[in-house]
């Protein structure tokens, strides 16, 4: 039994000694065959690395020499920037384009000279009519400029107070037009002389030509801002009167003269404050917004003859508030009308300096409109047209609480002032002007 163990252990053992000589074998030849490759691969690297022995037409071209960078300059940088964003460089040169071509546009319409037409002999011969308050800048301005582009002027008065103001302005061309519209004789009797002006028997004179009948219905301004519930009758009924009756009485007394001279309508009007309707100013959105149907209406009643141009003028604010003849022209009609003593009068009202456009912009509108070249509604004025589009944009409960709290906070700073002005820590700067200018005319 020990033998037999014996004869087990010595087979086993010479089993392991055959694998181990397997083994280093193979490995051998493993590693003799890896130096045969490596030998062969170095060989064939070093053969087609050195194409020396290829022909010439065969050989590979050197690969090109690295590219050398070269600082850029504005120019190719921003012709390269061109070509990637061809989008945003079109967009930008056709706002540009167009913002040039509309400011040259405008430059040369201002630059060109507007003037009314003469007769063959150089008399004026275009009759224009500004119906509003002769004391009132704007038709002070209007009826200075009117004259000096050579239409003749008539201003409506109702009063000798009224027709000496405009003869004081001392133009030949100005004239004052005696008119009550409450009259309805006295009415037709201006009716038939305007008529006769225009068509003159004597034989000298070129026959006038009404041109255009201009419109200044003034906007109702209260001294302080009223609800709807403390406006008395009385009160509604005189902005009606004055702001609407009276220039709807005259449209239509000079209506059949204006359709026989194919004259034009001219409304002008205060938008800014109508446009957003705020609360507290409940005459004046009402005479705002009557006027706009009123024209409306009269637009589509007209519109069958073709021939009156009607145009609504939306005012925002213009810059007509220092002008020193106006303030010489107050020192007079105070030293002819005199205040009672210890009080200011209210024709010279302390304002807020608002800058605004310059006049220059109104007087070429309204000379284009009188020759036709407007037409609709024409929007002058710092605001203007913003306001219009507020109104119709904003809701109206968000417009009215944020007018509510400016009226408030006007409302509380007035009456500091006035608590100043009482206590004598402050006086008018308006009349301490017109106070100064006077004490240098007498002296």
């Amino acid at each position: 039994m020990p033998d037999q163990n014996r004869d087990s252990f010595g087979s086993v053992e010479d089993l392991m000694s055959y694998l181990s000589v397997i083994e280093n074998t193979v490995e051998d030849v493993a590693n003799s065959f890896d130096a045969m490759t490596d030998k062969i691969s170095e060989s064939l690297r070093t053969t087609f690395g050195d194409p020396s022995w290829l022909p010439k037409g065969t050989k590979p071209s050197p690969p090109p020499p690295a590219p050398i960078a070269t600082p850029v300059g504005y120019f190719e940088a921003s012709k390269d920037w061109v070509s990637r964003h061809r989008a945003i460089t079109a967009a930008v040169v056709c706002f540009l384009g167009t913002g040039a071509f509309l400011i040259w546009r405008q430059r040369r319409l201002n630059r060109a000279k507007r003037r009314a037409k003469r007769g063959k002999n150089g008399q004026r011969t275009d009759v224009v009519i500004l119906a509003g308050p002769p004391s009132a800048p704007l038709t002070r301005s209007l009826s200075l400029d009117l004259e000096r582009r050579g239409f003749i002027v008539y201003i409506p008065v109702n009063s000798l107070w009224e027709e000496r103001l405009i003869q004081a302005e001392s133009k030949a061309d100005i004239h004052p037009l005696h008119l009550d519209v409450t009259s309805p004789s006295s009415l037709a009797s201006t009716i038939r002389k305007v008529t006769a002006l225009l068509h003159p028997s004597e034989a000298p004179r070129y026959p006038l030509r009404f041109v255009s009948l201009i419109l200044l219905p003034q906007t109702p301004s209260p001294p302080q801002s009223q609800s709807i519930a403390h406006i008395s009758a009385d009160s509604w009924s005189d902005a009606f009167s004055i702001h609407l009756l009276s220039p709807f009485t005259l449209l239509q007394a000079f209506l059949p003269l204006m359709v026989s001279h194919k004259s034009s309508i001219l409304f002008l009007n205060h938008a800014n404050t109508p446009s957003l309707s705020p609360p507290l100013h409940g005459e004046a959105n009402v005479v705002a917004h009557a006027l706009d149907s009123y024209i409306s209406t009269l637009r589509k009643e007209l519109a069958a003859t073709g021939d009156i141009n009607i145009v609504q003028f939306k005012l925002g604010a213009l810059d007509d508030g220092s002008d020193p003849d106006a303030l010489k022209m107050a020192v007079a009609l105070r030293h002819d009308h005199p205040a009672a003593p210890g009080s200011r009068p209210d024709s010279v009202p302390q304002q807020k300096k608002v800058r605004g456009s310059p006049l220059r912009e109104l007087h070429l509108e309204v000379f284009d409109a009188i020759v036709g070249k407007r037409r609709g509604t024409v929007y002058v004025g710092r605001g203007s047209r913003t306001y219009d589009i507020l109104g119709k944009v904003i809701p109206q409960g968000i417009a009215g609480w944020m007018l509510s709290l400016k009226a408030q906070n006007d409302k509380g700073r007035d009456q500091k002032k006035a608590d100043e002005v009482a206590d004598g820590h402050q006086a008018s700067p308006g009349w301490e002007k017109v106070d100064q200018i006077s004490g240098e005319e007498s002296t």
